[in-house]
């Protein structure tokens, strides 16, 4: 039997995805990551955890430092008082396990997805709009998680991404044999490199190809996704007939370490803990609202709250529909002004990763999305040498915000994106 290493979360997309896997025939061993930033169990509800769990339970605990799965070692699982507090999501993650019979280990990855943790909270006093998901699928999910598996002599990593990967030969054929005009359309270096795999959108609403286009190729090539061609109502429908426990839980956040709309507590509650570490971090970010043209037209308590595009929660009103404009950490200003001043149709990136061998310093047609919940528009690309970008959207893109991922695509396949710098 093939084995693969399934990431659970604890949620029911991951649950269902180790069913089908488990299903279809596959050595299925979960995996489980805890960090500091989850909500956990109080140390008696920790310790009747570990002390109600069947003895035949397959659990195992191990943890990384900052230097990734090099560092991975197994440590003690006591029955009586745990290592650390539990997390809540780690008891649905036991009960799936449970259920399919299979393995569970739970791996505390604390120092690296502090890394994450870390560069939001610089990002938002940078006066960027980091996007943490984007960071955590390259370094983590699809980076530590994709080493762990190797060291383990697993075939596959999966996950309960809304994702689809073919390959790309297949995904071709398919648009010749039933979409014709479509296939006509498709340029050349895109028709290449037919033995590759490449991801495209779900059907779902749920698709989260845009916050893969960081991932390596050679990741994503032993990587699995079986819950990519469903719909959510459907995955939930799936749980009930294998009888996980999960089947009924809501979904999770965007931002998974975040209580929601809690950001700005988060961020500040980070810097107040160790001042010492974060003396960088301004301590004063209070600043003017500013009109375009520059009047003062109000007073905010601090630049960290807001991001490009923001409309809502800006502290008080002006009786007019107003937006976040711009954001200068130097000065502490936020500018404000209409929607419409929002309109940008040139877009600069950097730092970019490619699914697809798209053309270097030649410009090339394709969707972007400037943002998870946008809908995609039409755009001219010119990827440059050093990982920099060029687009000319076709119609204006509002909210253009520095920090977020513009996020490239030829119908339905990823070709890959960057970070916005403006």
């Amino acid at each position: 039997m093939k084995r693969v290493i399934i990431a659970l979360s604890g949620g029911v997309d991951s649950g269902v995805s180790a069913a089908l896997l488990r299903e279809s025939g596959y050595d299925v061993v979960g995996l489980f990551m805890r960090h500091r930033y989850q909500r956990a169990l109080a140390p008696h509800e920790s310790d009747a955890f570990c002390a109600r769990l069947d003895p035949n339970v397959a659990l195992r605990m191990w943890k990384v430092d900052a230097s990734g799965a090099e560092s991975l070692r197994e440590i003690e699982w006591r029955r009586e008082g745990a290592p650390f507090a539990i997390p809540a999501d780690a008891v649905s993650a036991v009960e799936v396990a449970v259920t399919l019979g299979i393995e569970l280990n739970i791996i505390d990855i604390d120092a690296p997805f502090a890394q994450i943790v870390d560069n939001f909270v610089e990002q938002y006093y940078a006066a960027q709009t980091p996007n943490p998901c984007v960071l955590c699928n390259r370094t983590i999910k699809f980076g530590l998680l994709a080493d762990v598996a190797t060291r383990w002599n697993a075939d596959y990593l999966a996950t309960g991404h809304y994702v689809q990967k073919r390959r790309a030969a297949d995904w071709i054929d398919d648009l010749r044999k039933n979409e014709p005009e479509r296939y006509a359309d498709m340029p050349g270096w895109l028709a290449g490199a037919q033995d590759e795999h490449c991801i495209l959108r779900s059907p779902s609403a749920k698709d989260q190809s845009y916050f893969l286009y960081g991932v390596s190729r050679g990741a994503l090539k032993r990587t699995l996704f079986p819950v990519g061609a469903f719909d959510k109502s459907l995955v939930r429908l799936r749980a009930q007939a294998y009888g996980l426990p999960v089947a009924q839980r809501k979904d999770s956040q965007e931002i998974c370490f975040i209580p929601d709309k809690e950001r700005v507590n988060f961020i500040r509650t980070i810097v107040d803990s160790e001042p010492e570490r974060w003396a960088r971090v301004p301590t004063q970010t209070e600043g003017a609202f500013l009109s375009q043209e520059g009047k003062v037209i109000g007073r905010h308590c601090g630049y960290e709250r807001y991001t490009i595009g923001q409309r809502k929660g800006l502290g008080m009103g002006f009786g007019e529909r107003i937006f976040v404009q711009s954001i200068d950490p130097s000065s502490r200003a936020v500018t404000l002004g209409s929607y419409d001043a929002l309109a940008k149709t040139e877009i600069c990136a950097v730092d970019s990763n490619w699914h697809a061998n798209v053309p270097i310093d030649e410009e090339f047609r394709c969707e972007i999305k400037i943002r998870y919940r946008n809908e995609s528009t039409l755009a001219t690309v010119r990827a440059k040498e050093d990982g920099s970008m060029f687009i000319r959207a076709d119609a204006p893109c509002y909210g253009v915000a520095p920090g977020q991922a513009v996020v490239c695509y030829w119908r339905d396949r990823l070709l890959g994106g960057g970070r916005i710098v403006n």
